[in-house]
């Protein structure tokens, strides 16, 4: 209906036009009320504007960050197959904490990735050999070993119970990119290392405390991370970087 008087009007505003092709000079009194009604659509395009950016406060249709730049809608790194938000993002914004040592374990090597050293720091023992120093200290070298590894793959091979229910015991096959950051021109050295991680819990908050390489070949993985994680390789170990790197 609408339509239809539209296309009326504009045929009858057509036939209107004198031959001389000149339109009428508008008259103030038409004038003013366009005038006024121009503020009332500037403010109702406004209200919409503004709906819009409340709506989607980080642009329209843009994906949300989570922690550390990781996007809330990706997979989490960890290998959980869960989004990163509903997964180890709680526990980085400690708005939540590892429940099992497992859980401590996936979310410390998203950490890596994210290169989140405050997580690092905070999740690991005050009595953890790898925690010397202040807590400052410990930072610093974290973000030095952050700046030489990029996790790769993680992939569980088993889990042990310790000597009293609050020790735990993980061994994880390793996927990492080892680089020199003064030596630009070196290429990154790509290797797979299996460790096996020690956790306590104290005051029902279970904690890292320190770790060491396993030999160990043809182990089936399980809930792998990153490509190749469950691949049955045998681990290679070398002795010049034992503890530099054991910090999951």
């Amino acid at each position: 209906m609408q339509s239809q008087q539209l296309r009326s009007g504009c045929r009858q505003g057509a036939s209107a036009v004198p031959r001389g092709g000149r339109l009428p000079v508008a008259t103030p009194h038409n004038i003013r009320p366009m005038i006024a009604a121009a503020p009332a659509a500037r403010r109702r395009s406004n209200q919409v504007v503004l709906a819009a950016t409340k709506a989607a406060p980080k642009g329209f249709g843009a994906q949300k960050q989570g922690t550390k730049g990781i996007a809330a809608e990706a997979p989490c790194p960890c290998g959980s197959g869960t989004a990163y938000e509903a997964c180890c993002a709680p526990l980085h914004d400690g708005a939540t904490r590892a429940a099992t040592p497992e859980v401590l374990l996936r979310s410390r090597y998203t950490a890596y990735v994210a290169k989140n050293p405050e997580y690092i720091a905070e999740t690991t023992h005050p009595d953890s050999p790898e925690y010397s120093g202040s807590r400052t200290a410990y930072i610093r070298d974290v973000k030095n070993t952050m700046r030489r590894l990029d996790p790769m793959g993680l992939a569980i091979v088993s889990q042990d119970a310790g000597a009293t229910p609050d020790e735990a015991f993980i061994t994880f096959r390793l996927q990492r990119r080892i680089r020199d950051p003064d030596v630009p021109r070196n290429a990154p050295e790509n290797d797979e290392v299996v460790e096996r991680s020690r956790f306590a819990r104290v005051g029902g908050r279970w904690f890292y405390m320190d770790s060491s390489f396993v030999e160990e070949g043809g182990v089936k993985a399980e809930g792998g991370a990153g490509a190749g994680a469950a691949a049955g390789a045998a681990a290679a170990k070398k002795e010049e970087k034992k503890g530099l790197f054991g910090l999951f």
